[in-house]
């Protein structure tokens, strides 16, 4: 069961988070042009306004863009607080300050879940609030913060479901799934179908209850992907587009790698795996740095690298003593990484798309950190602790 300790180191984290990213937010918005960190912003901008006014009777032509079978979500968020407020380009910054900040407080719940341990949970908490790429994609007007929080909503209540069932923690859950296909459809079996594993797996002695919520969290996913299919079809891995859509990726920007790679079949993915885990881990590479924005990146990457070790102590101790309750956050994990390694060959969408699992790696690192130091201490441990001495 999560620990019930002192609240007040978490809520000074999130408040902090929040600070960080709504100060961030402010600073970029005055000093810098849009298109730095993310030329998409002035995409959902455009589009954004002119959809606030075609509800508004100012425009009776609807958003193009919107028509193509793009996920529409992020466009309906920021023209419902153009439609209210005015086309104010910082305000959809602003929320998503709120949004990062809700993600640290969501990234401490799931750890205290996993592991039991709160010097593990607020660790991850205290990683997921400073990290600089998760604080600059909640201070911009992009959509990525809102899939972060799609996922580790979904994950955090579905940990709670796994405890004992809870009508609110399941709306919650299709809420959330819902929502996700309304920005990234593509993430839909990644997340859900680990979930519905996961879910079966853990607490198995529970198992009508465990098959009754299965079939609803299963009706729920193939309803999302029925729903997300009006607009853009999800289909079974095709290695044969799949390999023609990282050509692309790879060859539509300077930061492109392996234009040359081929992943046409299963077996020659497999063989370009470890050059695409190897880009999705760790690049932007030090010694690749050409410019301003990808220098501005070398901090975040040594310490990310610094990382590494107790990040795979971390998922050792996991999978030897909690397996049952990390199970689902480490397949979505090993899922979304090996996707975006085997198709993606652009540096600076990877940069991007690791976002997605970063708070899941900062985990499994706080709990690296935590089980040495636990294992190191000479002197009588709190209660927490002295069980991470114990799975370490």
């Amino acid at each position: 069961m999560a620990s019930t300790s002192d609240p007040y180191p978490l809520s000074a984290l999130v408040r902090n988070a929040f600070l960080l990213r709504f100060c961030t937010a402010i600073v970029l918005h005055v000093f810098f042009e849009e298109t730095l960190f993310a030329p998409d912003q002035e995409t959902y901008h455009f589009f954004s306004a002119w959809l606030a006014r075609y509800w508004s009777g100012e425009s009776l032509v609807y958003p193009g863009r919107l028509l193509i079978g793009e996920p529409k979500g992020y466009y309906y968020i920021v023209a419902s607080l153009y439609y209210v407020f005015g086309e104010f380009a910082l305000l959809p910054k602003l929320l998503n300050a709120g949004v990062g900040a809700l993600t640290v407080r969501l990234a401490h719940d799931i750890a205290n879940r996993i592991t039991g341990n709160e010097a593990m949970a607020l660790r991850t908490a205290k990683y997921v609030c400073y990290f600089p790429s998760l604080v600059l994609w909640s201070a911009l007007n992009i959509r990525d913060c809102w899939v972060v929080l799609c996922i580790v909503l979904i994950t955090r209540e579905v940990l709670l479901l796994q405890e004992r069932f809870r009508p609110l923690a399941l709306l919650r859950v299709v809420a959330a799934i819902f929502l996700m296909t309304q920005f990234r459809d593509y993430l839909l079996f990644a997340v859900t179908l680990p979930m519905i594993l996961a879910f079966v797996v853990r607490n198995q002695r529970h198992l009508l209850r465990n098959a009754v919520v299965g079939m609803i969290l299963a009706t729920v996913v193939i309803s999302a992907d029925q729903a997300a299919g009006m607009n853009r079809k999800l289909r079974t891995p095709d290695f044969e587009q799949l390999n023609s859509m990282r050509r692309w990726s790879s060859t539509a920007a300077a930061s492109g790698f392996a234009q040359d790679a081929d992943i046409s079949t299963p077996g020659k993915a497999l063989a370009f795996l470890p050059v695409g885990l190897a880009y999705f881990l760790l690049a932007p590479f030090p010694w690749t740095i050409v410019n301003f924005r990808q220098g501005i990146t070398l901090p975040e990457m040594l310490f990310f690298y610094s990382l590494l070790p107790p990040m795979f102590t971390g998922i050792r101790v996991l999978l030897r003593e909690r397996l049952s309750q990390s199970l689902m956050v480490l397949l979505i994990t090993a899922g979304l990484t090996l996707g975006y390694a085997i198709g993606q060959g652009n540096v600076g969408t990877i940069y991007r798309h690791r976002a997605q699992v970063l708070a899941f790696y900062l985990m499994f690192a706080a709990v690296g950190v935590e089980a040495r130091k636990a294992r190191r201490s000479p002197a009588p441990l709190p209660q927490g602790i002295r069980e991470a001495r114990v799975v370490s």
